[in-house]
């Protein structure tokens, strides 16, 4: 009995102990709100009808087989030149590949600080004839309604941010502002088919030059509004890395014969057990130091018995992983996931099939690597009678950037005095940006857009009625500017 008298004793303590944790480390708070937004109306009405301009140029990415639209493209190009008359005089630009634009603003003085670069791309996705139904105004129209909306492709994915980085060059240089470090905007033209000839080509150029820079800002997080469940909070999620993929084929052949006379298995079967087996066999999920961050800084408008799993993750980390994993998208976030998506076997119902594959897609966690998925896979099948491949080429993760780096820091400054003081965390970036061919010539590449975006706005984007407001479209030329202005200020006008 004095033992469990002990246990008891002990046991009270720890919760003890656990409950003042909570309250010293989370304690409760309100939800926070962003601060209004102040602008010029006459020039931010301006600022769209740039934005509107750009719109109407279709640059349309469909695939490597078919060329780019020369007219459009370089009719964009010379669209910019004429539009930002003042950024042009002091920015230094070359033309990649045809279509991609380097800029480089050079520094008013050698001050031993590395560059930075601020990257978006000017291609849009295809918009699809069963949807033109859906959309208020023509996609390539660059409407502005009554309503201060801008509405077309683009708009959100990516050339509004494009346009931001360079209404924002142009009012700096007007101003006078002269940089203390390099600036490079760097605009590629086929991010939506992989950035290979655009973003890659211009981070191999600045490789070769010697050119190393601090920290790379692309397009990827933004602040989230009514999008994370229990959360009010608006939260600006600053990307530290985003996932690679890959696609394995589980594929079997067999004899084949009548389906009268059939074997324990068949080239279906086999191939169909493959794609189940990986399936069944998930990746573990971690709840890592970034996850973390994340659950702290929306932590304190959340209930108690939340703000007490997330104060003590040291006893309760398990736990709370596996009730996070219970979303899909949250799991999305913590380890590779996989996907089997696709099945083909057989030609008639009673003839046994001599050939079967199941398709299985992997989206890569930054932990894992392609090779590691290959081998993973092929050890959880352990049948010789399948045949594993790589369809295509797999596309590794990227590294993950520092949350404590200067870029990283940078942003996020900008974000409170821009936005006001919401929280902010880092997260992992799901899809595929051109930031990723610039982890080799940068210290930090981190994914943020200064918009707020809601359930509404992630369907737009490569969806239909594409838009943004006037006010949206301001936000982000201020935030572009202040973010030039505090990384490379030096108290310049």
């Amino acid at each position: 009995m004095r033992i469990l008298g002990y246990l008891v004793v002990g046991l009270l303590g720890l919760i003890i102990f656990m409950v003042a944790n909570t309250v010293a480390w989370l304690p409760a708070g309100e939800a926070k709100s962003l601060r209004p937004a102040t602008y010029d109306t006459t020039d931010a009405r301006r600022m769209a009808e740039n934005l509107a301009g750009a719109v109407r140029f279709q640059t349309v990415s469909y695939s490597y087989e078919q060329a780019p639209d020369d007219v459009a493209f370089k009719g964009f190009q010379d669209y910019l030149v004429k539009t930002y008359p003042n950024a042009h005089a002091v920015l230094e630009r070359e033309v990649v590949s045809d279509y991609s634009l380097m800029y480089r603003w050079p520094a008013g003085a050698d001050t031993g600080k590395k560059p930075i670069a601020l990257a978006a791309h000017m291609d849009v996705v295809p918009v699809p004839e069963r949807g033109l139904a859906d959309w208020p105004q023509p996609p390539f129209a660059g409407v502005i309604d009554g309503e201060g909306i801008l509405w077309g492709r683009g708009t959100l994915d990516d050339k509004g941010l494009l346009i931001s980085i360079m209404e924002a060059a142009e009012k700096l240089a007007r101003a006078g502002f002269s940089p203390d470090r390099d600036i490079y905007f760097l605009f590629g033209h086929d991010e939506e088919l992989g950035g290979n000839k655009g973003a890659a080509v211009m981070a191999k150029m600045l490789q070769e030059r010697g050119v190393r820079l601090s920290w790379l800002m692309d397009e990827g997080s933004a602040i989230a509004a009514g999008v994370i469940p229990g959360v009010k909070s608006p939260v600006a999620l600053i990307s530290l890395g985003e996932k690679g993929s890959v696609t394995l084929k589980f594929s079997a052949n067999d004899d084949g014969g009548h389906s009268s006379a059939p074997k324990d298995y068949t080239a279906a079967s086999l191939a169909a057990k493959a794609g189940v087996a990986v399936t069944e066999n998930q990746y573990p999920l971690v709840l890592d130091e970034h996850l973390e961050s994340f659950l702290k800084a929306v932590a304190p408008e959340q209930p108690f018995l939340n703000r007490f799993m997330i104060a003590n993750l040291w006893a309760t980390r398990g736990v709370l992983a596996g009730e996070l994993a219970k979303s899909p998208t949250v799991a999305a976030f913590m380890h590779t996931t996989t996907a089997f998506t696709m099945m083909e076997a057989g030609t008639k119902s009673n003839i046994l099939p001599q050939y079967g594959e199941a398709v299985v897609n992997y989206r890569i966690h930054p932990r894992d690597t392609v090779e590691g998925v290959v081998a993973r896979a092929t050890e959880i099948i352990a049948d010789d009678r399948v045949m594993v491949e790589v369809m295509g080429e797999g596309r590794e993760a990227t590294s993950l950037s520092s949350p404590v780096g200067e870029g990283y820091q940078t942003i996020a400054g900008t974000v409170q005095a821009e936005f006001g003081d919401i929280p902010i965390a880092p997260t992992l970036t799901v899809q595929g940006t051109d930031a990723r061919h610039y982890d080799g010539v940068a210290d930090g590449v981190y994914r943020f857009m200064p918009l707020v975006v809601g359930k509404d706005t992630l369907k737009q984007i490569h969806g239909t009625a594409e838009h943004i407001s006037i006010e949206a479209l301001a936000r982000q030329v201020s935030f572009y500017e202040a973010l030039m202005r505090a990384s490379a200020g030096s108290g310049t006008p």
